[in-house]
């Protein structure tokens, strides 16, 4: 009893003194705070006011040298008469007198293949000796292969002994780039590169700024004109710290204000504490731009031709415009002094407490959560899920299951590795998370492969559909790797309950049936269950069980459909084309059961009995008749593919040069390097090779460049529209003019009328091949005397 009367007068002796302190504490940080607005905003309006001036002078200075080199431009386009390497070195050196950080200024003229020679030997009467068009490699420079232009470096301002003569820029694919951009759009192009050989220590890259130069008195209204009369550029290579320093030297820089120049934005993904300055003004002030970003700074850019290089000004270290908040501080210590003994009690209870929470919550999260991903795990997905089952038996809330499965992801793991695949499946996650609502559940089962339950809408189907159609979206938008640009897609099987099933099993099992079904529709898109996918997945199975006996038992058959010579109308060989007669359901045709085969490597020995088949065949016929045959991509994987078909020819005594091999584009988006020279080693045998269904897929120029082909065949979706759409004629002609030029062949599938065929032969399509000359036939029934030959091409 006494004691409780002793407490009751310490409260009340204490408490006045508990609210004056929580009082003054109070109006001290509030009155710190305002002083410091206050000191802040002051000194912010003077730093951004001077950094602004500072970064107004720069770039001033920058378009000084940048007009500079324009002016070498004008004295290329103003005159009739060839410029001597006298009157540039001479005019160069005047230009840039007193103008510290030009390191080079060059002439590169436009070269083509014709002109090498002389130019070549023009250089070496100038007195540069050995002179000659090189290109840059990774060891150094070596004499450039033959192309059809070259832009060396001919006129420069360094010394006639220097290895930088006969260059030729577009060798450097980079550099190439920005030639290109320079001419195209008739702008000044700068980028950022290193030079000809490795620099001292710690030196950053140069900056490299190109101008083109046109034939004097020509158009250049257009691309095409451009183009046609770029006569060569005008380059010039900076040091861009010195050019810098040089500037504000000049000018008188105030010194309050430092100033870092960073490289431009790129597609690539880097660090910010990787991003490092190409000039600093102040070696003490922050250097990567997450450093700069922590403390007051001014953001701006320096443009750079059409380049924009990244500003960062800030206060200097003691300077005049760092701001010190004195008052600020002072009010702040006698707040906090106040109130420290009570922080440290309130700070040491707090910090135990906090610290085994944290340990009980991390425990649990390592048991459900995905390491790599941070996303929950299979184990969290499926007691989730049977928590929703249970549910379901006392009248729950119906939800969905959406399966996803990412399409082409083995690609980026097989081409740029596994730690490129992490990082995309991280980024996939992401993207996934901001699709789904917080009640959602988003897990990662594992490898590709990701789960979704969704619950908790009125109308269940139609919630998914929209879920899964912006998932779709969202993948398919490209994603930006380390050094590359990476474009996959998304497979989604969606499972409603309980109209599928009330049980896990039967819910996981029919949102794979429906996810197959996307795969199986041409992938990057959404399938929801419906109880005629597990009579077709048995079905299936039966079929592909068909076409094992059947490929077994050597029951397929090859057809042959003739192809023409488009000018002549005579016969030039045959394509071989798979036919299956099923016992029970007779003729099958070949888009039932090709996509089957592959996916289960029966491609392999279906692929083999084919070539066999049409070399033994073809043995027999005229000695001017070629076999054509389809290599699937899933054959290309084959380690012994070469032997096969080596085997195939000696068996059936067939020549090489008689055989050729169709390949689609698809073949050639992995291992580019294997199928390459395993298409080089076809070719050494005298085997021809075609591009087929060329237009429909993943067309790139690249191709026909890269791989040795000798024929393009283009797919008869554009011969379709030949007779009611120009756009066909036209992409027709430029195909032929293409291939003409790389010294290929050109084929039109799909020829059905008289019409299309003289349209094609207007185009100057060099073979046709359709129903209009035959219809794929047996073997036994192929007519190959020369009066039915004559016939058809009558008809034709």
């Amino acid at each position: 009893m006494t004691g409780r009367w002793r407490v009751a007068p310490l409260l009340g002796l204490y408490r006045p003194a508990l609210v004056a302190a929580a009082v003054g504490l109070l109006f001290s940080i509030a009155g710190a705070a305002a002083v410091a607005r206050w000191e802040d905003r002051v000194n912010k309006i003077e730093f951004e006011n001077a950094a602004e001036t500072e970064s107004i002078v720069m770039q001033h200075g920058m378009s000084e040298y940048i007009s500079r080199l324009v002016a070498l431009r004008t004295l290329f386009e103003s005159t009739n008469e060839e410029i001597t390497r006298s009157e540039f070195e001479t005019f160069s050196a005047r230009l840039f007198e007193r103008h510290p950080g030009m390191l080079r200024i060059a002439w590169l003229p436009r070269v083509n293949r014709k002109e090498r020679a002389e130019y070549e030997a023009a250089a070496i009467t100038d007195g540069i000796s050995s002179y000659h068009i090189r290109s840059l490699q990774d060891d150094g420079f070596a004499i450039a292969p033959q192309s059809d232009e070259y832009f060396p470096v001919f006129y420069s301002t360094q010394p006639k002994t220097s290895s930088v003569y006969g260059m030729d820029h577009s060798s450097v694919p980079e550099r190439r780039v920005a030639l290109e951009r320079a001419r195209d759009n008739d702008r000044i192009v700068a980028i950022r590169a290193r030079l000809y050989a490795e620099r001292e220590t710690g030196r950053q890259p140069d900056v490299i700024v190109s101008v083109p130069v046109y034939a004097k008195g020509t158009s250049r209204e257009t691309v095409a004109d451009r183009r046609r009369n770029l006569a060569g550029y005008v380059v010039g290579v900076f040091d861009l710290p010195l050019l810098m320093q040089a500037i504000r030297v000049t000018t008188g820089a105030n010194p309050a204000v430092s100033i870092n120049i960073y490289p431009p934005f790129t597609g690539r993904i880097v660090s910010l504490e990787e991003t490092l300055p190409d000039y600093s003004s102040a070696s003490s002030s922050p250097q990567s731009m997450r450093d700069v970003a922590r403390g007051r700074h001014w953001a701006g850019h320096l443009r750079i031709g059409d380049t924009d290089w990244q500003v960062r000004a800030m206060p200097t270290a003691g300077g005049a415009l760092e701001t010190s908040y004195d008052r600020a501080g002072a009010v702040l210590i006698v707040g906090m002094l106040l109130t420290l003994s009570l922080a440290t009690y309130l700070m040491l209870a707090s910090r135990n407490s906090r610290r085994l929470s944290l340990a009980n919550r991390r425990v649990l999260e390592l048991a459900q959560t995905d390491v790599l991903t941070g996303l929950p795990n299979r184990a969290f997905f499926l007691a989730r899920l049977n928590e929703l089952n249970s549910q379901l038996k006392d009248h729950g809330p119906t939800f969905s299951i959406l399966m996803l499965d990412l399409d082409r992801f083995k690609n980026v793991n097989d081409s740029l590795g596994h730690g490129a695949g992490d990082a995309l499946l991280r980024l996939v996650a992401q993207r996934l998370k901001s699709a789904v609502r917080a009640t959602d559940v988003l897990a990662r089962l594992g490898g590709d492969e990701f789960a979704i339950i969704q619950e908790g809408c009125e109308d269940q189907r139609a919630c998914s559909t929209e879920l899964a159609a912006r998932i779709a979206k969202l993948v398919a938008e490209p994603f930006l790797l380390p050094g590359h640009r990476v474009e996959i897609g998304t497979s989604i099987g969606i499972a409603i309950a309980p109209d599928h099933g009330r049980d896990q099993e039967q819910l996981l099992k029919k949102a794979d049936l429906a996810l197959y079904r996307s795969k199986s529709a041409g992938r990057n898109c959404f399938t929801i269950y419906d109880e005629a996918m597990s009579a077709e997945l048995e079905a299936r199975n039966t079929l592909e069980g068909d076409l094992r006996d059947a490929i077994a038992r050597c029951q397929l058959e090859v057809h042959y459909q003739p192809f023409m010579d488009a000018t002549t109308g005579t016969r030039r060989g045959f394509e071989a084309l798979v036919r299956w007669r099923h016992p029970a359901r007779g003729l099958i045709p070949p888009d039932q059961f090709i996509a089957l085969a592959e996916e289960t490597g029966l491609i392999v020995p279906l692929g083999e009995f084919v070539l066999r088949r049409a070399c033994a065949d073809a043995a027999n016929w005229p000695s001017d008749l070629m076999v054509a045959v389809n290599l699937s991509p899933i054959q290309f994987k084959e380690a012994d593919l070469f032997d096969v078909i080596c085997a195939a020819l000696r068996d059936s005594g067939l020549s090489p040069q008689r055989l050729e091999i169709e390949i689609t584009e698809s073949v050639l988006l992995e291992r580019g390097a294997e199928n390459h020279a395993f298409m080089e080693r076809l070719k050494h045998i005298g085997i021809e090779l075609a591009l087929d269904d060329f237009g429909t897929g993943y067309s790139s120029l690249s191709y026909l460049t890269a791989f040795p082909f000798d024929k393009i065949k283009i797919d008869k979706s554009f011969i379709r529209n030949l007779t009611h759409q120009p756009r066909s004629s036209a992409i027709i002609s430029s195909i032929v003019t293409l291939a003409r030029g790389l010294d290929m062949s050109v084929t039109a599938e799909g020829v059905e009328t008289a019409e299309e065929f003289e349209r094609l032969k207007a185009l100057d399509v060099n073979f046709v091949q359709g129903y209009l000359f035959g219809r794929p036939l047996p073997i036994d029934q192929i007519e190959l005397d020369e009066s039915t030959e004559r016939s058809q091409r009558d008809a034709a």
